[in-house]
């Protein structure tokens, strides 16, 4: 989707929890953000922090200097995801 989004002019800078996938996309560019699969933008009501990821991934598509740039972002979920399996 990223890819076609560039091709009718605009860019673009997914946000991803799924680094080695994102790498295999290959992405015009890419965020990452180490949390559990489904939750790019944090925790359900943190506005706050959905803001600051957001803003990030834009700045990055509007800097990014080549190709491929796959961008750590600094957020930290802040418990094991396992805790967040129910058995």
């Amino acid at each position: 989707v990223a890819r076609s989004v560039e091709a009718a002019g605009s860019p673009s800078a997914p946000v991803s929890t799924g680094r080695a996938l994102s790498g295999q996309g290959l992405p015009p560019r890419s965020a990452f953000v180490n949390f559990p699969m489904g939750n790019p933008f944090g925790r359900a009501g943190d506005t706050a922090m959905q803001r600051r990821i957001l803003l990030d991934a834009l700045h990055l598509a509007e800097t990014a200097k080549r190709g491929g740039e796959l961008v750590d972002l600094p957020y930290e979920w802040g418990e094991p995801f396992a805790s967040l399996v129910s058995g």
